[in-house]
């Protein structure tokens, strides 16, 4: 098996080098206005996931076993930036694997069951304390054993479709309370792990959550854990006199695993109608024709298939199995440049180069069958037609990983986890606030899409798209439960906008204090579309004072004190400035919060739940000041002022969209040459007020998308 190994090593190398341009894939400027404006490049480690997925209709996680990919201009799918090497080849070779384990992988032939489970069954000795239990169920609270309620009374018994369903009810609450629903091994340590989302449980009569999900190994299970309640740490004796909020689970029941069709679509894109224990090399030969056109997503010239062939010709020779050889060669097909890259025509691309662009734009992966057969037709490049499948695929379901991907990065929410709020200072942060502030953002901008609102929306809006969390840490009444709505906006609200979002506010920050500096960079470059030049490789970082014996202001004017960080500063500052009552996790300020004396665990303290919860240990320190003046001599008192100033020129943010998009869209940065188009695209989508859907329509209409 090892020469097979080497034989696909040799090949993709081959192949791979032979694709790439010159200077290790990065084009002079002359060189590449010769080749046209967009380089070559490769999928990204999101598209090879989601294109293998599609390819061989399975479900297999196997981005996480490539690399991350290197940003450009703030994005992971621009080509001078998506290099390859040995390693990476062999990390292509690992996911191959993987994916056709996947692709031919049995169904398993249990009979289907249906069992009721009492969670509290399930719980070990060790967690029993410090939760309730009843007749009609078991209470949970929240403490530090969370991490104990999977239902391990349950343990698949083969990979499958398997249905849940879970009574559930809010104790000692007036409003719903949310939990969180996970799926995967909790018990074997270091095993992948699904968040499912996030679930009500209602006051008064239970309610009963139905889904259906795949678990993908033996002994997976599901885990139940209570979010968004005080952390407290409760005794057997007193757990019953607790006058504080409890998540109810009355009983769990899991049907499966459900039946399977065999052979399955996955298996059938391998094998087609071939029986694997006769097949023969001309079968093999029959079957890799049949792949080529949707791998390499165009039609394929004759002869093309024969590398591939010789593989599974040599296996063959070599003794092994008829399944192990077409493994082989369909593993060469997955690591040649062919499958890896974008082939683009000089010129005005093809209808064939043209569905692919426009697939890996709104979706993130191949094109489908109905790309495939207008590009065979050679009826996408008619503009109505064009225009219609935009239409199609904003509304299709796989439009969602355009919205994720492209806010994940132009808004830098994937950067989310980089920073853990400091417990001291922000004890009310945890799990279910982050994800719903990373959700509010996506639907935001998907309410914008879908209703082609204004850019100027982004800047300020005077609705949001909450839950019942996201709506108490912002300060607006009226909202309960996990479900998003759409909510209308008061000034004393201080939102609107996604400068004003959690999401956005925590990934800029540090998970300590806020930094103006970070925030005005991140403005300058995401909203105006003007990137500050980097510091001076001299001049020391400035660190927040979280004791509060001196504000960021003072600090900053000392360093503006410094000519040459002056120049830069009078820029950034002030946006960062704007920001500033807004903390380290997104909520509103009139003082920054600053670490206090710390307080012990108390017994004694009057009310209700004082003998359970402990004091807060942060402080109020110096009052937010939130104004500042422009470069152009414009001042602003705060964040409304500071929107006010940005909304005066919407040509410039809708300028900053409209090229972050092209970005994302060819997997090319915006240039000077580029000036023209851009101001076409944007007359196009002035008559909408710059709405987003018309963006996207101008855009993948303009000639920066369909020209290499």
């Amino acid at each position: 098996m090892r020469q097979f190994r080497k034989a696909l090593l040799l090949l993709a190398a081959l192949c791979t080098a032979s694709a790439l341009p010159a200077a290790k894939n990065q084009p002079t400027a002359k060189n590449q206005l010769a080749e046209g404006r967009v380089v070559l490049r490769r999928l990204n480690r999101t598209e090879y996931e989601n294109t293998v997925r599609d390819l061989f209709a399975i479900n297999v996680a196997v981005k996480e076993m490539l690399p991350e990919d290197a940003l450009s201009h703030g994005f992971d799918n621009v080509g001078a930036a998506l290099n390859i090497s040995p390693a990476l080849i062999e990390r292509y070779l690992e996911a191959a694997d993987a994916v056709l384990d996947a692709a031919v992988a049995p169904v398993h032939k249990l009979e289907s069951k249906t069992k009721r489970f009492d969670l509290y069954d399930s719980l070990p000795d060790w967690f029993l304390p410090g939760v309730w239990k009843r007749d009609d169920g078991v209470i949970l609270f929240r403490n530090s054993g969370d991490s104990a309620t999977d239902l391990r009374k349950f343990q698949a018994p083969a990979p499958g479709r398997y249905r849940f369903r879970i009574c559930a009810s809010a104790h000692n609450s007036e409003t719903p309370l949310p939990m969180a629903v996970l799926l995967g091994n909790f018990v074997v340590s270091g095993n992948p792990t699904r968040h499912l989302g996030y679930f009500d449980a209602p006051p008064g009569q239970p309610a009963v959550i139905a889904f259906e999900e795949r678990l993908l190994a033996r002994n997976d299970t599901l885990k139940i854990t209570p979010v968004a309640l005080p952390f407290v740490y409760l005794k057997q004796e007193t757990v019953a006199d607790y006058p504080g909020p409890g998540l109810k689970i009355h009983w769990v029941e899991v049907e499966g695993p459900l039946p399977e069709s065999w052979p399955t679509e996955s298996y059938r894109r391998v094998f087609g109608d071939v029986d694997p224990k006769v097949g023969t090399l001309a079968d093999a030969e029959k079957l890799l024709r049949q792949l080529l056109p949707k791998a390499f997503r165009r039609p394929v010239a004759e002869g093309e298939e024969k590398p591939f062939v010789a593989i599974v010709a040599a296996a063959l020779q070599s003794g092994q199995s008829f399944e192990m050889a077409l493994r082989a060669g369909i593993k060469g097909v997955l690591l040649s440049s062919k499958f890896l890259y974008f082939r683009e025509p000089m010129g005005l691309l093809d209808d064939t180069a043209l569905a692919s662009r426009l697939a890996y734009f709104l979706w993130s992966t191949m094109p489908d069958e109905t790309l495939f057969s207008l590009a065979r037709s050679g009826e996408l490049h008619k503009p109505s037609v064009l225009r219609a499948q935009v239409e199609r695929m904003l509304q299709h379901p796989k439009a969602r990983a355009f919205t994720e991907n492209f806010t994940g990065q132009w808004l830098s929410l994937r950067n989310i986890n980089a920073t853990t709020p400091d417990k001291t200072l922000y004890p009310e942060f945890e799990e279910q606030l982050q994800w719903s502030s990373v959700r509010e953002t996506q639907l935001f901008f998907d309410t914008l899409l879908k209703e082609n609102l204004s850019v100027r929306n982004i800047v300020d809006s005077d609705f949001a798209i909450l839950n019942g969390r996201l709506a108490k840490h912002y300060g607006i009444p009226g909202v309960h439960g996990v479900e998003f709505r759409k909510v209308a906006l008061k000034p004393e609200y201080h939102r609107g906008g996604v400068l004003t979002q959690a999401s956005v506010l925590k990934a800029t920050a540090n998970g300590t204090a806020t930094s103006p500096v970070l925030r005005g960079v991140w403005v300058l470059d995401r909203i105006l579309g003007s990137p500050a030049a980097p510091p001076p490789a001299n001049v020391p970082a400035i660190e927040p004072d979280i004791r509060g014996a001196q504000t960021i202001r003072e600090q900053l004017a000392k360093h503006r004190l410094t000519p040459s960080c002056a120049s830069c500063h009078v820029h950034i500052d002030p946006p960062g400035f704007a920001l500033e009552n807004y903390d380290a996790i997104g909520g509103w300020r009139e003082r920054y919060r600053v670490i206090a004396e710390r307080k012990d665990w108390v017994n004694n303290r009057v009310g209700p739940l004082a003998k359970y919860l402990a004091a807060w240990q942060y402080g109020e320190g110096r009052a937010v000041d939130a104004g500042d003046t422009l470069p152009d001599g414009r001042k602003f008192t705060d964040i409304t002022g500071f929107k006010k100033l940005l909304l005066a020129h919407p040509e410039q943010l809708a300028r900053c969209v409209t090229e972050k998009l092209v970005t994302y869209a060819t997997g090319e940065p915006v240039s000077s040459r580029d000036s023209q188009a851009v101001n076409q695209i944007l007359t196009q989508a002035k008559g909408s007020d710059y709405g987003l859907r018309s963006l996207v329509h101008a855009i993948v209409a303009s000639e920066l998308f369909r020209r290499k």
